[in-house]
């Protein structure tokens, strides 16, 4: 399973130029492997507050993406990885979401996040992914 940062689903989803076409790729290598994605609903509210789109249909659009509530399991997880970490809210719910799915992987193009997450789990990153 593929856990997949809110700044990816943007770059694919909006005119970011080659960004766009890497991401689009990767998820295609990604699926042919037989990877589920998945995110968490915080996505829903990344991309809805960091974009210009007002609805989120386009979100639930993108074949085999599944989206995670958040919970008490991970909502307390969150809590330790960014008391540990010094992680941003939305970077530690996205760790802790991953983790508590056992994702095999993380896909983000955050740098910092992928540099704690590295200790914890599989990154990849944009520029590894292309």
């Amino acid at each position: 399973m593929l856990y997949i940062d809110t700044n990816i689903l943007i770059y694919l989803l909006e005119d970011h130029g080659q960004r766009s076409q890497q991401v689009a790729t990767a998820l295609e290598r990604f699926s042919k492997q037989a990877h589920p994605f998945v995110t968490s609903v915080l996505t829903i509210t990344e991309f809805l507050a960091g974009t210009e789109c007002t609805d989120s249909d386009i979100l639930y659009k993108i074949p085999n993406l599944g989206f995670h509530p958040l919970d008490t399991v991970v909502a307390e997880q969150a809590a330790r990885l960014q008391r540990q970490h010094d992680l941003r809210i939305g970077d530690a719910l996205h760790l802790a979401t991953a983790q508590t799915l056992h994702a095999s992987r993380l896909f983000t193009n955050d740098k910092q996040l992928a540099k704690i997450a590295s200790g914890i789990l599989p990154v990849v990153t944009l520029d590894e992914a292309a």
